[in-house]
């Protein structure tokens, strides 16, 4: 037995492309629901903060703060106004004695009052194009103009009158201080003058009183000047501008609130989705499924229904649909001829003819898939056969209305003729297949249950029986358990190259890992990989991204040309070498004719 040929293989790396806006927009798109409903949450809090709250109001107050302007508190000169520091009246306007002179004002309880100052009263000094500014802005909030109005005028009018009451307090210590003054130097003068009288103008005491006599004089003169002008100090502190009474409600609008909480909701739910996203192991597209995987994405298949089925002995079940048997024009069809073409690049080019099928977990049907693609190749004129080599239950016998109870599992306990096991299907899910089809078509079911699986699969009796139905068909393809099964390594070392299968928002990426790893340890071949979308009618932006950035797996398609065809005419088939003892056909099963008895 000449030993089989492995095929070398190929290098693929899923480069790293640049940030495209498209992938932003799969991502939202994979998580529209988590999006929409916080959106809709941000909506509706906006709506409710702008009409639970109400309208509110702002009045602006404005007191122009001056100094005293005459007398010796300060001196009559335009600097004078400017020496009051803002920073302590800015203060002086929110303390608690300003506070119940404006609840005075307004008729309420200065707890009340202060209660609502902390949100309602702004007291700021605006910018000057001067060093500084003498003008302080009372601003407050109401749920009415008329409030707001009241409100701003009554702590501007209650300020002035405390700053008015503290600098008359002022010139009312200095008045009490003069007069004291005054009468301090009328009785030194009196005492001076009696002195004075006593003495003699030649004396040297004499000459001393008198002059101390004008001093006191002119003390007393500049005291009573002083006391006679007090009355023309300018002690209102400052003056008030008034608030106008506001006409439109201040701050964000009802619509602006509303839409700034949908724009909110709408922000947190695309971090959301993008957080989300990145912490989502399952594979979402090919990209995703090429990175894991390692090697090119064949194909993206939609997800397949469920039809019922007319068995043997009028017993009913249900089977996979198989498209390309009962719905050939449609788009499912095409996807899975998509997979053909480009199986078909790969199988010319690097001269591969047995493959395994085998999905990344358990929601994938490689029996289903396996079916498709069988059909499909029979269809551009292949001879194909399909092995039901999962020998844990597979689909391939259901698919085919096809005899179970001789099959692989017999050939490789017992040996025999594999023509005698090797049958020609006449339907696919209950729809009937094409003549051409049906010539072209093999199936090889599971057979009988064996006790040890594995160590049946993965012996020298798998491995010739491959050897001599890839010499009888172009394309031999097996359908496998789940890869978390044992047998599909053991499988996998048997065949030219394995094709991986996930499932869309299903597999995991770390499965898909696992199965790479485990292949690259046995030396299989991994040809591609197939992703099966969540919808029914395909995945056709994934098909198209697929092509953008690989293009065609191993070139063109040359299975589905007319040029290909002429140029690699299938191949006759050769006598099938058969290495079993013979077994005898059962009664009920009619023997598919083998290769060699198709030629004929």
């Amino acid at each position: 037995m000449a030993a089989r040929q492995v095929p070398q293989q190929e290098d693929f790396a899923a480069e790293p492309r640049s940030i495209d806006l498209r992938d932003y927009w799969l991502v939202v798109r994979r998580r529209w629901v988590l999006v929409m409903v916080l959106t809709v949450i941000g909506a509706v809090a906006g709506a409710g903060y702008a009409f639970g709250t109400g309208p509110t109001y702002s009045a602006t107050s404005q007191v122009v703060v001056t100094a005293v302007t005459q007398g010796p508190l300060a001196p009559s000169t335009q600097a004078s106004l400017q020496q009051v520091n803002m920073s302590t009246e800015q203060a002086l306007a929110q303390s608690a004695p300003v506070m119940a002179q404006a609840a005075g004002l307004l008729q309420i309880q200065p707890a009340t009052l202060q209660a609502a100052a902390a949100k309602r009263l702004t007291v700021t000094v605006p910018a000057s194009t001067l060093t500084t500014s003498n003008v302080l802005q009372i601003v407050w909030k109401a749920a009415s103009p008329r409030a707001a109005q009241a409100g701003a005028n009554a702590f501007a009018q209650a300020y002035l009158a405390y700053r008015h009451g503290e600098l008359a307090s002022e010139i009312a210590s200095l008045k009490s201080a003069l007069k004291a003054q005054a009468a301090s130097l009328r009785a030194q003068i009196g005492q001076v003058s009696t002195e004075l009288g006593r003495t003699s103008s030649s004396s040297s005491t004499h000459q001393t009183l008198v002059i101390r006599l004008n001093e006191l004089t002119s003390q007393s003169g500049a005291t009573d000047t002083q006391l006679a002008t007090l009355a023309t100090y300018n002690d209102s502190g400052g003056n008030v501008i008034s608030a106008s009474l506001p006409s439109k409600p201040s701050g964000l609008g009802h619509s602006t609130i509303l839409v700034l909480g949908l724009l909110l909701g709408l922000l947190v739910g695309v971090l959301l989705a993008f957080a989300r996203d990145v912490f989502d192991d399952r594979i979402r597209d090919v990209t995703q499924l090429e990175r894991k995987l390692g090697a090119a994405t064949l194909a993206v298949l939609p997800n397949a229904e469920s039809v019922p089925a007319m068995g043997r002995g009028g017993a009913r079940h249900q089977v996979p649909e198989i498209a390309t048997a009962g719905s050939p024009n449609s788009r499912a069809a095409e996807s899975v001829r998509v997979l053909r073409a480009t199986l078909s690049a790969a199988a010319s080019r690097r001269n591969l003819h047995t493959f395994l099928v085998v999905g990344a977990d358990a929601s994938v049907s490689s029996g289903r898939v396996v079916a498709e693609l069988g059909v499909a190749l029979a269809e551009s004129g292949r001879r194909v056969l399909l092995v039901a080599s999962d020998m844990r239950g597979s689909a391939l016998p259901q698919i085919f209305d096809v005899p179970n109870n001789n099959g692989l599992s017999d050939l490789l306990a017992r040996g025999g003729d594999p023509e005698v096991v090797i049958r020609q299907p006449k339907q696919a899910s209950g729809t009937p297949l094409p003549g051409a089809i049906v010539k072209r078509l093999a199936v090889l079911p599971s057979g009988h249950q064996l006790t040890h699986t594995l160590s049946t699969l993965d012996s020298a009796s798998m491995l010739d029986l491959l050897e001599s139905q890839r010499n009888a068909y172009e394309f031999v393809l097996l359908d496998a358990p789940p890869a978390t099964v044992s047998d599909v390594f053991a499988l996998a070392s048997h065949v030219d190259g394995v094709i991986v299968l996930a499932s869309e928002a299903r597999t995991r990426g770390r499965a898909v890992e696992t199965v790479r790893r485990s292949l690259d340890q046995i030396g299989a071949v991994i040809i591609g990989g197939v992703l099966i979308g969540k919808g029914k009618a395909g995945r056709h932006r994934q098909e198209e991204s697929a092509e953008q950035n690989h293009g065609p797996v191993d070139g063109p398609a040359p299975a589905d040309s007319e040029r290909s065809r002429t140029a690699q005419p299938p191949r006759s088939a050769p006598p099938v070498t058969r290495p079993f003892p013979a077994i005898p056909s059962s009664g009920t099963d009619t023997p598919s004719s083998g290769s060699a008895k198709r030629s004929s």
